[in-house]
């Protein structure tokens, strides 16, 4: 459901106002990116993402119509353009998971704690980088960015049943990865 702010936010970007475009430019931009970059494995390219992405935004905010949340649809138009990309330029991203919040680490962690998970998340990030492009999307959509079912579902455009059983096949296939490559984990 959109908040009060968004919706006052939004009929302003609908009407032209560039300083709502800003702000929703400022709230969003990270989370784009790093879709961006999760599924492209570039920082070049994501940067190119979600200057593409908020540009189309600009553009299509009249297509909005407040059926899902906001966000919901910035992800949809976010996966969809890196998917476009993705299919068009056969890409596999090679990139790292350096971005992913540590808060579950609770204990002091050492310089040898540090690479040994640098290395590890280096590791899943190239196994992550080795799937097909929707179960690539789809373990970031869940797993990294923490998208419910019905989130994924609105921005993948496809039903909440598909989502479950893509996901399902998605972390199968990762888990037959990652036990190939255990010496790496």
């Amino acid at each position: 459901m959109l908040s009060g702010e968004e919706i006052v936010l939004i009929q302003r970007l609908k009407q032209g106002d560039e300083k709502a475009f800003e702000q929703i430019f400022r709230r969003y931009q990270k989370r784009v990116y790093n879709v961006a970059y999760r599924m492209t494995g570039n920082r070049e390219t994501a940067e190119d993402m979600t200057q593409e992405v908020f540009l189309r935004l600009f553009q299509k905010i009249h297509k909005f119509k407040g059926k899902s949340s906001f966000s919901t649809w910035l992800y949809r138009l976010t996966v969809n353009l890196c998917l476009d990309h993705l299919r068009k330029r056969n890409a596999h991203p090679t990139g790292s998971l350096e971005d992913i919040d540590e808060k579950a680490l609770i204990y002091e962690r050492t310089p040898e704690d540090d690479a040994i998970l640098r290395e590890r998340r280096e590791a899943i990030q190239r196994i992550i980088s080795s799937l097909p492009d929707k179960m690539r999307a789809i373990i970031i959509l869940r797993e990294i960015e923490g998208l419910s079912y019905k989130e994924i579902a609105e921005a993948m455009s496809c039903s909440m049943g598909r989502v479950k059983s893509l996901l399902h096949e998605a972390r199968m296939e990762l888990k037959r990865r990652m036990e190939r490559n255990k010496g790496e984990l």
